[in-house]
């Protein structure tokens, strides 16, 4: 249990999960394929030199005229590309006189501002990087990393296919604001809830694309704080054992919605479990929710 519970400290480990989209997205689905192999030279160019910025540039000029197919696969080759250089692009900010530079820099830390200058010619140069490229910069417990700008891709979100346009939705969510930092939940317990059903109806009604993976790491993360919160923010009161008040009147909410999705037809179930139990951490609330736990392994 500790060991799961000690996961909630971070993202999903941000370079693991990119490096999965990394081979995921290296995968075109089989109706996609003929487009792909048929795509603009333009593209084809820019593409074959990893050239993110031109990518860009041809996507956003001609998604407007061109196929929702033919879209969903440029963007998912642009991502392929922005995943294969996260590490590297990392490695390059984890330098200690980096980090430093951007720790001292108002207009940086805690709220980031595009367009803001360091004055370290290193540090500047991955920020123009990143701004140009298409990622955005976020930070957790003092360490700056790059990250992808996927509210940049949710504006071309209506000219792709509806699975893929789906996806970006769940994926931007990550962008506006990571679920936890600092192992503490810093989104509220409403738009956790909302965010599990987003990612579990994704989950049911496509489970089999290149994006399925990536959505259920994301879900699992997701269910895991629903049934047991964080670190900083339990789901129960470490004292009284009550179940955190917000946390019930988000869980009814949605439980209110009358959606069947698997999380939604869970969480009834829990809710259910835990009024039996006056809304208090029993032996019973334990053992629902330690068969439901998505980190331990079966």
């Amino acid at each position: 249990m500790n060991e799961a519970k000690n996961r909630t400290r971070k993202k999903i480990p941000a370079l693991a999960a990119m490096a999965l989209m990394t081979a995921l997205t290296g995968s075109i689905l089989p109706a996609e394929r003929v487009e792909a192999a048929a795509a603009p030279s333009g593209f084809n160019a820019a593409s074959a030199k990893s050239d993110v910025s031109g990518m860009w540039n041809y996507i956003e000029k001609n998604a407007t005229s061109s196929s929702p197919t033919s879209v969903t696969v440029w963007l998912r080759r642009l991502e392929a590309v922005q995943n294969k250089r996260l590490p590297g692009l990392e490695e390059a900010l984890s330098r200690e006189p980096i980090q430093d530079a951007l720790m001292n820099t108002d207009g940086i830390y805690g709220d980031w501002k595009k367009g803001t200058r360091t004055g370290n010619a290193q540090a500047d140069k991955l920020l123009a990087e990143i701004e140009n490229n298409g990622y955005v910069l976020d930070s957790t417990e003092g360490y700056f990393f790059p990250k992808i700008d996927y509210l940049r891709y949710m504006k071309q979100a209506s000219r792709t296919t509806d699975r893929y346009a789906d996806y970006l939705k769940i994926r931007s969510d990550e962008t506006i604001s990571e679920l936890t930092k600092d192992a503490g939940l810093i989104v509220s317990w409403e738009e956790l809830t909302e965010r599990a059903e987003r990612q579990s109806l994704y989950l049911a009604s496509y489970p089999k694309t290149p994006e399925t993976a990536v959505v259920q790491q994301m879900y699992d993360q997701s269910l895991y704080i629903v049934l047991y919160g964080t670190d900083n923010v339990p789901l129960f009161d470490y004292e009284t054992r009550k179940i955190d008040p917000e946390a019930k009147a988000a869980y009814q909410k949605q439980i209110r919605t009358n959606s069947q999705s698997p999380f939604t037809k869970l969480l009834r179930n829990y809710t259910r479990v835990l009024e039996q139990n006056g809304g208090t951490l029993t032996k019973s609330v334990e053992a629902f929710r330690e068969v439901r736990n998505p980190w331990v392994e079966g």
